[in-house]
């Protein structure tokens, strides 16, 4: 309980310092409560409250740093001022403190975010971005001298303030993420557009306003600002799964690279062998390694094939094992395909194929078989292939790229759509792999 206490520790502190800041803003008529709208103040304030211990809980994280007390100190004296700012009625003031808490309590939620979860401390962080801080500083004190302006004019609900006020905010969009800017600008411009057209409307028709009216025009310009974020974080989610996409058609492909050398440098070692044997057979070998050849480089580098052209290479694989080892070993291809129109990744099965000749029959001097079975049914196929090997040799099919990069395969493509198992049951080898399709 303790420690649960200490890692969230955030939160009741959170909703303490929210609980003083209401009876701040109520006391200095900022804000009132209606009484009678439980659920609405019920839940304003649970999601307040947690954006509080969010803050609350990043300015914990800096707790051991000298920079902990200049934040407090930043962040009370804003609050202090606002509420002085109200009760002097010096708006100005007010405005500047309040915008001061806003921009301490992004640099709490920021400097937090970079120095967890990017590794990097925020002012030499701060230090790289020296151009982005000069335009944010530059557009603060066009913020604060809107203020003043707006407070020397003496102008109830000026239209021109409210375009300042609108183009600031703009400004800081752009500074800030200008991709996202440029991409969504008739967005942004076209909503702030409608709120100043509906905000001339609202004053001109509606010329005696309550506290409660006032205070709804101006909230509704804050209106966009959760939205966008809401749109920027989906950006940033879609960003992410894009460049997981993108890495993982990278890292497939690399290893797509990774089979094609492996398995012609077993074929062409068998080759080699029945050409030093100055073996008849050697022609037919090399016209089937030929169309092995051919299969791989063209197909190879497709994302599906059909089961048929799979099965068709298979074959030619087989029969190449079968021209290098005579009647040394007994094997056999069973089929049984009950769906039409079936396609699947290539290069998936040779991996476990060639392991059983590798590393089974040409372990074995006499009696070696090599069964494989290949069945496509109910929207799965299982591919199966048994093989005996000489227990004396430790030659058990695990070792080399083959099996690994055939797991990452998988692992990429199939994601858990697909049970791979190795049994070995004395000195019979069983590779299984099941793919739901």
């Amino acid at each position: 309980m303790i420690s649960f206490l200490k890692k969230y520790q955030a939160i009741p502190y959170g909703f303490a310092v929210l609980y003083i800041i209401v009876q701040g803003l109520v006391y200095v008529d900022f804000i009132r409560i209606d009484s009678k709208e439980i659920l609405f103040n019920l839940i304003g304030f649970i999601f307040w409250g947690l954006v509080v211990s969010m803050i609350m809980h990043a300015l914990l994280f800096h707790r051991k740093k000298k920079v902990f007390y200049v934040m407090i100190l930043g962040w009370v004296g804003a609050l202090l001022g606002f509420v002085l700012g109200r009760l002097l009625d010096y708006k100005v003031l007010g405005v500047s403190c309040i915008f001061l808490f806003f921009i301490i309590s992004s640099y709490i939620l920021w400097s937090w975010y970079v120095q967890q979860y990017q590794n990097k401390k925020g002012l030499n962080f701060l230090k790289e971005r020296k151009l982005i801080l000069i335009k944010l500083a530059s557009l603060s004190v066009v913020f604060i001298i809107m203020f003043f302006i707006d407070d020397y004019m003496g102008v109830p609900d000026n239209p021109i303030t409210f375009v300042l006020l609108t183009l600031f905010w703009l400004g800081v969009f752009y500074v800030l993420v200008p991709k996202f800017f440029q991409k969504y600008r008739f967005l942004i411009l076209g909503l702030y557009g409608i709120l100043f057209a509906f905000f001339i409307l609202f004053i001109t028709l509606i010329r005696s306003r309550t506290h409660e009216e006032n205070l709804d025009v101006f909230i509704l310009f804050l209106f966009p600002l959760p939205l966008f974020i809401i749109l920027w974080i989906y950006d940033q989610w879609k960003w992410f799964k894009n460049l997981k996409a993108d890495k993982a058609k990278a890292e497939l492909a690399l290893l797509k690279q990774q089979v094609n050398p492996h398995f012609f440098f077993n074929t062409l070692n068998n080759l080699y062998g029945l050409a030093k044997q100055k073996s008849d057979q050697t022609p037919d070998l090399i016209l089937k390694l030929s169309e092995i050849m051919r299969y791989v480089i063209y197909k190879g580098k497709e994302n599906e094939v059909k089961i048929e052209e799979e099965i068709e290479y298979l074959e030619n694989y087989i029969e190449l094992q079968k021209i290098r080892h005579h009647e040394k070993v007994a094997i056999t291809f069973t089929k049984n395909i009950q769906c039409e129109n079936v396609t699947i990744t290539p290069l998936l099965f040779i991996i476990l194929l060639e392991n059983a000749f590798k590393h089974g029959v040409d372990s074995m001097i006499y009696n070696a078989f090599v069964d494989v079975n290949l069945t496509v049914l109910n929207h799965q196929i299982r591919f199966e292939v048994s093989n005996n090997f000489d227990l004396s040799e430790d030659s058990n099919g695990s070792k080399g790229i083959g099996l690994e990069n055939l797991k990452k395969r998988l692992e990429i493509i199939y994601a858990k759509d697909y049970v791979f198992n190795i049994v070995t049951e004395g000195n019979i080898y069983k590779a299984s792999l099941l793919l739901n399709i």
